[in-house]
């Protein structure tokens, strides 16, 4: 959590020294909200502020935080968050219809515990183990189209799509592995639809992005 509060910080400096800017920083920050997807449970809200630092480059940071934990029937425990950074890139033939280019690289906590017996799989094979905590974090970059639409004055809405990829870091922890079955490694570029937390090494998956952002300018 000590990177969610790094960036917590951070993005509260940002809107406190916006008026150092003067006059013209008013259309240089922007706030924007959207729902985020998460696996296995899917309830958070995203907001982010982005920084036009030139007629054709932004700096958008993002942090997502669940609004609840839904009751799971297969872990005890369920935690994660997660923050990302995008860099938008406005060509002057893109700025018509307010299109633009962008990197964007995300990080997600993801952490499961299950107190039951159930199965994993690992490089030497499937395993059962009784109990686990699962360390799942994803890193994921993704290069993205989109286009900001104005709705006034102040009011824009943000849609895109893009691909990439992202790696997922597993980590089981338990007292107890029975092997039950020996199966050849997949290896680490993966992109069969599996939970992606249920194998206990570092996978390689295709990443597809697609959404909508509200905004609003400062």
């Amino acid at each position: 959590m000590k990177g969610l509060h790094t960036l917590i910080i951070f993005l509260s400096a940002i809107i406190c020294g916006q008026k150092s800017f003067g006059q013209d920083s008013a259309s240089r920050f922007s706030v924007v909200v959207s729902p985020a997807l998460f696996a296995p449970v899917s309830v958070a809200v995203q907001g982010g502020i982005q920084y036009r630092v030139s007629n054709r480059f932004s700096l958008l940071t993002e942090v997502a935080l669940p609004i609840f934990y839904p009751k799971s029937t297969d872990y005890e425990e369920i935690k994660y968050w997660r923050t990302g950074i995008e860099i938008k890139y406005r060509h002057a033939k893109l700025k018509p219809s307010k299109g633009y280019l962008s990197l964007q690289t995300n990080y997600l906590y993801r952490k499961l515990i299950d107190r039951d017996e159930s199965i994993v799989h690992r490089k030497h094979g499937e395993f059962i183990y009784e109990g686990a905590t699962i360390k799942s974090p994803v890193l994921s970059t993704a290069f993205k189209i989109g286009f900001e639409v104005p709705s006034g004055k102040h009011f824009f809405a943000d849609a895109f799509i893009g691909m990439g990829a992202r790696m997922i870091f597993n980590q089981y922890s338990s007292k107890i592995f029975r092997l039950t079955a020996i199966q050849p490694s997949k290896g680490s570029l993966d992109f069969l639809p599996e939970e992606g937390w249920r194998f206990d090494y570092t996978l390689t998956r295709f990443h597809l992005t697609a959404g909508l952002r509200l905004g609003i300018k400062l």
